[in-house]
């Protein structure tokens, strides 16, 4: 056996073990049925999917994107890199297929969830121990978000992948990056950071996991020199995969609106488009001493960090366990009876380092639950570090650890952002209205509505005048360009518009000094739509029953 394998961490039983081939085979059965349980939920209707998921695609795929201008609202301007791969698969294979393929694809963090367990649980029969990766993969999988999630475009579990396959490199040789010689370490360390950063270029949400896999280096070992080199290299290797997903799209961003990451972080990069204050954000983090109790709060209150009503401790569970453990630890010095854990010391401390910085970016940013995603599927692993690390008995601690997260998976609740119980054969089927070529359609409201637009001729163009975070009226940069995008279109104008919010158009119409013509309107359907989805409450988010085109008049200058 070699150096480098000595020191390397296993991922799975060994070769010849009869463990082996059972924990192979679940790595390849459970995207089949993560497949297989999204055909069963049905289709994604989410609001997400219908604003931009679906348009993004599109526009970046057909041009539109350098014609249009925000009719997925201010998601218009998100990196459409992540939608591409399912739109093209949604519009080559039946819809059914396409969302088989997605989540079978948001599967295959069960394989990198087994594989981190694998390496970090301290269970001495290989029988066992897979027994238990599998199990706790599996709970992770299964939260209530994740559920939600599943075949569906938010993509939050399809970006953990690059996290957890970051996490699981640095894993598989940490005891090597302390002996190993310092150039080859530090090249490996930068190599585990391009697949975190990949995914952060695709969805920047992904960002706290990074900071948190670079804090665990920079501490996991006595060696301060070496650690910073590693944690340096690896961040790096962050900011060199985010190059490759991101680069083009900010070059674009900055040529076009003024910043590369318009219209977010405007506090740093001045675009003119916005107050140079802006922050945008739907759910922004708690800034007193509720920051020390959040999760608490959120156990009890999920419409804190959510859009959706659901229930799920994991969380706030764990929360409250390393709270504890800091305290055992610190304050009354207690370690586990007999000084065994349920896990090894290094990978064990090395998670949970991350997993806790992670948590705290997150909170001090957006706090969207879904964008902790990650760290929900990591939980039950981490619950398990947790409890091994009581003052209890060895078998104590294994029993509590067994009733905790049965007692978690028997109390969740399943969001649902909204579901087609019948599988359409396409993702929209409308009535199309007569409409001029070379007309620019306006659009305005909260609604979404973008994923219709696709349906409509190719010689269309788009400008949103109003939408989320982009009031029509406000003396804002964007609302120059978007009068300036209006005044230079030479042919006809039309608004596209839910009929329900017809009087909402006309006043957003107005500070352009445009008039919508009522007596025009045709009225379009999306005959897939389904009356209950979303929050039928919120206007914002159900399927409004009907659309109008409406001709819309331009006086004479």
């Amino acid at each position: 056996m070699t150096a480098t394998a000595d020191t390397e961490i296993r991922l799975l039983p060994p070769r010849n073990d009869p463990a082996r081939l059972p924990a192979l085979a679940l790595m390849v059965l459970f995207p089949l049925f993560y497949g297989a349980l999204a055909l069963y939920l049905g289709a994604d209707a989410s609001w997400d999917l219908r604003n931009y998921h679906w348009y993004n695609a599109w526009a970046y795929l057909t041009g539109h994107r350098n014609v249009d201008l925000m009719p997925s609202q201010g998601q218009f301007f998100l990196n459409p890199w992540l939608d591409v791969p399912f739109y093209l698969l949604a519009t080559h294979l039946p819809l059914k297929a396409a969302c088989f393929i997605l989540a079978a694809v948001q599967g295959l963090n069960f394989a990198l969830l087994f594989m981190i367990a694998y390496a970090t649980l301290a269970i001495s029969r290989t029988g066992h121990k897979t027994l238990a990766c599998a199990l706790l993969a599996g709970m992770g999988m299964l939260g209530a978000m994740d559920i939600a999630e599943i075949g569906t475009v938010f993509y939050d579990n399809v970006t953990s992948l690059g996290i957890f396959l970051s996490a699981l490199l640095l894993l598989r040789r940490l005891d090597w990056m302390q002996k190993a010689p310092e150039k080859a370490a530090v090249r490996y360390a930068a190599l585990c950071g391009i697949p975190s950063g990949f995914v952060v270029g695709l969805k920047m949400t992904c960002a706290p996991y990074c900071v948190g896999l670079c804090i665990a280096l920079l501490i996991f070992t006595p060696q301060m020199r070496r650690c910073f080199l590693l944690a340096f290299c690896f961040g790096l290797g962050v900011l060199a995969g985010f190059a490759l997903a991101y680069g083009h799209w900010g070059w674009y961003l900055y040529s076009q609106f003024g910043s590369p990451t318009f219209p977010l972080f405007n506090i740093i990069f001045h675009s003119p488009l916005l107050p140079s204050d802006s922050l945008l954000l739907d759910y922004a983090p708690p800034h007193n001493w509720t920051l020390l109790i959040f999760p608490f709060l959120f156990a009890f209150k999920p419409l804190l960090v959510n859009e959706i009503w659901w229930h799920d401790l994991r969380i706030p569970v764990l929360y409250g366990l390393f709270l504890w453990l800091i305290v055992q630890y610190k304050l009354f010095k207690k370690r586990p009876a007999g000084g065994t854990t349920l896990a090894d010391a290094g990978p064990a401390r090395f998670l949970l380092v991350a997993g806790a910085v992670g948590y705290y970016c997150w909170l001090l940013s957006e706090t969207v639950y879904r964008y902790l995603l990650p760290l929900d599927m990591l939980s039950p692993l981490l619950l398990v570090i947790c409890m091994g690390m009581l003052p209890l008995p060895k078998q104590a601690r294994v029993i509590a650890a067994v009733v905790v997260l049965a007692a978690l998976m028997a109390t969740i609740y399943p969001g649902n952002w909204g579901r087609r119980a019948q599988w359409p054969e396409k993702m929209a089927d409308i009535t199309l209205p007569s409409v001029a070529e070379n007309t620019l359609v306006l659009m305005a409201g909260v609604d979404a509505y973008a994923y219709l637009l696709p349906e409509f001729p190719s010689s269309l163009r788009y400008v949103r005048i109003q939408s989320r975070g982009f009031p029509a009226d406000a003396d804002y940069g964007i609302n120059d360009l978007i009068r300036r995008k209006i005044d230079a279109h030479k042919g006809p104008l039309a608004m596209l518009i839910p009929t329900r919010q017809i009087p909402t158009a006309e006043a957003a119409l107005r500070p352009l000094r445009l008039t919508l013509l009522r007596k025009t309107c045709r009225m379009t359907t999306d005959r897939l739509f389904e009356d209950r989805l979303d929050k039928p409450d919120d206007q914002g988010n159900d399927y409004p029953q009907a659309y109008s085109l409406c001709d819309v008049h331009r006086p004479l200058r």
